[in-house]
């Protein structure tokens, strides 16, 4: 018995010893495959019950397998799009790190911060001085909360402001690592249009305040007074018109400004010739009793075609630089209006230049001349009924067309003042 006995428990040892073998082999090749991403293949065994099936199991693990490489491309495809969103956007992107290392950075951001070279692998603290965003930052991580402020950046003389979004994003990257995202929007010119909004607003109402200063002084003046004699009467009576003719002036050089700078339609284009345009300017000019049209010598050139542009608004330009010439040139002995065109890059442009002889302008203000309410001599611009607009409409009218203004001048010689418009473009 004792034979027989110990032949069965060999045998069950045995068996029992196949069996720890045969399934070690089968995790085995289920490790192997989902390490190397195939498919799992197995065979039947001797020793597994015909009840446990590898088929299903293999195909739960495909199953399992296939989702899984699905989420992975999903996310993957996500991450890319992520990116492609950022480097597409006009607005500066930047991904750090918790350490502040540079990860990611848009064609946008790479121009703000680093001239156009590449910001990714660089600590944000090299190319972005600014405690407050530093300080923000830090708040972003530790609150896990989206902030939004603004900061200036100075560099090299400029300028430049900034809103910027900072927040907490995952699943960036395989180690689920947390980033941040700083979204920076060019204000800038936001801002100086404010400014230059502000100051618009301040000096109009100025100069609007004056002559109704003036007006209401001398009318309580003649409501008052029960004696005053006729001459002094007089007096204020021309006074009284002369400050309601500026003040009408500068109310319609302020619509002509709003009509321009605020409509979308500013001009309205037809087919003309400057030198037409200017020659009737000519006639209009001639009921001006400050303009002596003797002074005044034109040299046109010869222009084969008609070109598109707004008549009535590009006489109003030259009759303003005319009239400021007129005025402002002081002792002069001719003021030339001259046309010439040139190609510039494939486009032809035609060029409408006023020019005296008379005391010339500083070269301090020579830079802002064409500014809303800026003038060289406010006595002086008062005294001839000027609003301080006129060439700032100059700048406008030209630009609406696609052009620009110009102005050189030199002490003592004398000043040309031009606009170009083009007459077509590629």
């Amino acid at each position: 018995m004792w034979p027989f006995l110990a032949v069965a428990f060999f045998l069950i040892a045995f068996f029992l010893w196949a069996q720890k073998r045969v399934t070690q082999n089968i995790i085995e090749e289920i490790l192997i495959a989902l390490e190397k991403g195939h498919n799992l293949i197995l065979e039947k065994s001797l020793f597994l019950s015909s009840s446990f099936s590898l088929s299903r199991f293999q195909k739960i693990l495909d199953e399992n397998r296939s989702k899984i490489t699905s989420l992975e491309t999903e996310r993957s495809q996500r991450i890319n799009e992520f990116n492609e969103t950022l480097g597409g956007i006009l607005d500066g992107a930047i991904l750090l790190d918790l350490r502040h290392t540079v990860t990611f950075a848009n064609d946008s951001a790479d121009l703000f911060f680093a001239e156009g070279q590449s910001l990714v692998g660089r600590r944000l603290e090299s190319v972005l001085d600014s405690a407050h965003v530093l300080e923000m930052i830090d708040r972003v991580k530790n609150h896990e909360k989206s902030e939004k402020s603004e900061f200036s950046l100075h560099r090299k003389g400029s300028h430049d402001d900034f809103e910027i979004t900072a927040t907490v994003i995952t699943d960036l990257q395989q180690n689920n690592e947390k980033h941040i995202l700083l979204l920076f929007h060019d204000v800038t010119q936001i801002k100086r249009t404010e400014h230059m909004r502000r100051d618009f607003v301040a000096n109009a109402s100025h100069e609007l305040r004056t002559p109704i200063t003036i007006i209401r002084g001398f009318c309580e003046n003649l409501m008052e007074e029960e004696e005053i004699n006729p001459e002094q009467k007089t007096l204020f009576l021309q006074k009284i018109h002369q400050n309601t003719l500026r003040l009408q002036a500068l109310i319609d050089d302020l619509l002509n400004l709003s009509e321009l700078e605020g409509s979308e339609n500013a001009i309205s284009p037809t087919n003309n010739k400057l030198s037409e345009i200017i020659l009737g300017v000519e006639m209009y000019l001639t009921d001006k009793t400050f303009v002596d049209t003797d002074k005044l010598t034109f040299d046109l050139c010869t222009e084969d075609e008609a070109f598109p542009f707004d008549a009535v608004k590009v006489a109003a330009a030259v009759s303003n630089l005319i009239e400021n010439a007129f005025k402002y040139a002081g002792d002069f002995t001719q003021i030339k209006v001259k046309t010439s065109i040139y190609e510039d890059q494939g486009s032809d442009w035609i060029t409408c230049s006023v020019q005296d002889d008379g005391v010339g302008i500083p070269a301090k203000d020579l830079t802002r001349i064409f500014e809303r309410f800026y003038v060289v001599d406010k006595g002086r611009s008062r005294e001839k009924g000027g609003t301080g607009l006129g060439l700032s409409i100059v700048k406008n009218i030209a630009e609406s067309h696609g052009g620009h203004v110009s102005a050189t001048s030199t002490l003592g010689l004398g000043s040309t003042f031009s606009f170009t418009l083009p007459i077509n473009k590629p």
